[in-house]
């Protein structure tokens, strides 16, 4: 009986936990009751980290659906929710949400308490191939493939303030245009080594907990497949500190506003020459043996200057700096001529050297080739007449070329004290880059001035004997400094020139700034310390950080981080492919190296070998991506180093040091003697630049420099 009453037992207990086919009928354990967590505005901000409402940075949960636009999203920031200067006045995002998407060179930004890079193995900038392992901390994935990105991370080193300090994160090529983008940050450790804990909303997420808050549940499926995009990519959840997506901004909505007033302004130009009126033609005398007196130049017979008139775009009368685009018709989103008829009046220099023609009343000796000439930040066509600057008159009397110099608009000397302004106010950033690209149409029209037949080459003071001195069957682009950077995107839209010269170049003005010794002049009117009780800027550098991220979402319709990808491997509408040469200067003091290595690979150009001396480069795995030019003849795009060699003797007595790693720029004499000048005084690099520049069939990369040995500049030879 007893036997029995156990058997029976065991078979009732049985029963309550399975029908006779297995099917298990117990109850389920009850559900943990869903937990409270506060998201504070969560309809304008981002909800994974509720101290911060823009963080992480750029989101996905700032755009909205728009099926208008060609990703199918448009950004939707909110201004309650932008940084306010010190006046209070809160950033106006109203051109910001006319883009489809965010930067392809977008600084990601967020902020990790205790996080410390080196015990998380967080790929650094000196070694990129990190970011690519399969178990890396930081990873940036293109969702449609789950191919990891080239990125790099780093602190921001403009602060020791836990409060204030941004975790940075970025691309080493460009993100790819119109493609959604997951950033996952796994496996983050403090100073001890210990695991960092992830943010609660996150962990909300990740871990499945259930909230009582509406916006978080809303959210959850989202979250979920990304989850699961992530775990194909092999990203497990469980190691996810943090993780969110992005959607990168179309080709069209980068680049329709330049593409648009270049082709309505050719349009009407038709086959015509530009309009243009000279000023002055003066003609100098050779030098005296003992030196160059008032009227006398050296490499330079004649210099013509004037003005040429442009299609005007912006709002005012004379397109002066604080002028913005107008728009007549609003809703189509591209600019319109002012009253129809408005013309930009536009500055010209052009200067001829005496290896092209010294007496005038007699035949040319030689036909220059024509050049437009890109002047350095916030300078003026000025630069192209020598002085200082000595190299633009060499090149030209060496290799018999005529450069011609305008203004960059938007970007030059009388734009100072506007740039001053928008610094201490960003809802004034829009006109900033609107001139900026009225900018670069003047220098599309200057270059069909020397390539039509009716322009500069019909005109006497063009001639020698009734004789042009230059052929305008072809026209060349050289540029230096703010010359090589916006001269990549003028490189990526000329229809006059298909060859180019980008000195001491780089891309992405939010990379750029804080990585150089030239921002530290301007650097009190962005934080607000040098603009008085009642000016404007941004103490605080944390927004600081997000508004360069933000700016590189407009600033890429002006520079090269908009048209990079353009120049040679994906040619715009109506725009042929070109081909430039990067001459970079080791250990730049003005524009980061890095940032030519990021325009290089953005570019697809190929790299000169051996770059540098072993050891040279702080990379431990240097140039990473960047194949090397083929042999035999190349015509295509090509990045070169050029040394100036090792700190040798002390500080300033020669040489450069490598740079810093961190975002602050290098400076004299901690890091030697700034480079930025050197390669285009080089003899060797000129050289370079003049087997470049010539027309289509002839013009090809030659290494001038010594066989199997880096390129150096100023004389220095290795153990010399």
């Amino acid at each position: 009986m007893t036997i029995l009453r156990s058997v029976l037992s065991l078979s009732l207990l049985a029963g309550l936990t399975a029908c006779s086919d297995g099917t298990d009928t117990s109850p389920a354990p009850p559900e943990p009751p869903p937990i409270s967590i506060a998201t504070p505005n969560a309809d304008r901000c981002e909800m994974l980290d509720t101290d911060n409402c823009m963080f992480p940075w750029p989101s996905d949960v700032f755009t909205v659906a728009d099926d208008s636009l060609d990703t199918g999203r448009r950004v939707n920031l909110s201004q309650a929710s932008m940084p306010a200067n010190r006046r209070g006045d809160r950033v106006d995002p109203s051109e910001w949400n006319r883009n489809d998407g965010f930067s392809p060179s977008q600084m990601i930004l967020a902020q990790v308490p205790d996080v410390d890079l080196a015990q998380t193995g967080a790929p650094p900038i000196t070694d990129l191939s990190a970011a690519t392992a399969p178990d890396s901390p930081v990873v940036v994935i293109r969702a449609s493939t789950g191919e990891q990105h080239l990125v790099f991370a780093e602190l921001d080193a403009n602060t020791d303030d836990p409060a204030e300090q941004m975790f940075i994160i970025r691309p080493m090529v460009q993100f790819e245009r119109g493609e959604r983008y997951i950033v996952a940050l796994r496996n983050l450790r403090d100073s001890n080594g210990d695991l960092l804990p992830a943010p609660e909303v996150f962990r909300a997420f990740r871990d499945d907990i259930l909230t009582d808050n509406a916006a978080i549940e809303e959210r959850r499926p989202a979250m979920e497949a990304m989850f699961s995009e992530l775990q194909e990519a092999g990203v497990e959840r469980s190691e996810l500190y943090l993780a969110w997506d992005f959607t990168v901004a179309s080709v069209r909505n980068i680049t329709e506003r330049l593409l648009h007033i270049r082709d309505e302004a050719f349009a009407d130009l038709g086959a015509a020459a530009p309009d243009y009126a000279i000023s002055t033609v003066t003609d100098y005398a050779p030098c005296d043996p003992a030196g160059c007196a008032d009227g006398q130049d050296e490499q330079i017979a004649r210099e013509i200057a004037g003005t040429f008139f442009v299609p005007n775009f912006l709002n005012s009368d004379d397109g002066a700096p604080g002028s913005a685009f107008h728009y007549a018709t609003p809703d189509d989103g591209l600019p319109d001529r002012l009253n129809g008829d408005s013309l930009f009046a536009a500055n010209f220099v052009c200067r001829i050297p005496r290896s092209v023609a010294e007496d005038f009343s007699q035949l040319p000796k030689a036909q220059a080739r024509p050049s437009l000439y890109g002047h350095g930040l916030l300078g003026s066509a000025n630069e192209a007449r020598g002085g200082t600057r000595q190299n633009v008159d060499i090149m030209a009397l060496d290799h018999q070329m005529m450069f011609c110099a305008t203004d960059w608009a938007g970007f030059a000397n009388a734009d100072v004290p506007f740039a001053i302004q928008v610094l201490q106010d960003f809802s004034l950033m829009q006109a900033f880059f609107d001139r900026q690209q009225q900018g670069l149409l003047n220098f599309m029209f200057l270059a069909r001035l020397l390539k039509s037949d009716a322009g500069f080459v019909a005109d006497p003071a063009f001639q020698a004997a009734g004789q042009p001195v230059f052929d305008n069957s072809t026209v060349y682009y050289d540029g230096n400094s703010q010359g090589g950077i916006l001269g990549g995107a003028l490189m990526g839209v000329i229809q006059d020139v298909t060859r180019g010269v980008l000195g001491v170049p780089g891309m992405s003005y939010s990379f750029l700034l804080r990585r150089s010794v030239d921002f530290n002049a301007f650097t009190p009117f962005f934080s607000g310390s040098g603009t008085g009780a009642d000016g404007g800027g941004y103490p605080s550098v944390k927004d600081q950080s997000f508004l360069l991220s933000m700016a590189q979402m407009l600033w890429d319709r002006a520079e090269s981080s908009g048209y990079a990808v353009h120049i040679e491997q994906h040619p715009l509408p109506n725009t042929p492919q070109h081909a430039v040469l990067l001459q970079v200067a080791y250990g730049d003091h003005q524009v980061s190296m890095w940032s030519a290595e990021f325009m290089a690979r953005s570019i697809g150009a190929r790299l000169r070998i051996p770059a540098l001396e072993t050891g040279r480069h702080p990379d431990s795995n240097p140039y990473v991506g960047l194949e090397a030019v083929p042999a035999g003849d190349f015509t295509g795009s090509v990045l070169t180093l050029w040394d100036d060699g090792p700190v040798e003797g002390g500080a300033l007595e020669g040489g450069t040091a490598p740079p810093p790693i961190t975002n602050t720029p290098p400076v004299e004499p901690d890091f030697g003697n700034d480079p930025h000048s050197l390669p285009r005084r080089e003899p060797a690099a000129q050289a370079q630049k003049s087997a470049f520049l010539r027309p289509e069939g002839e013009g090809r990369f030659v290494d001038t420099c010594a066989p199997d040995q880096p390129c150096f500049t100023n004389g220095y030879t290795p153990g010399g």
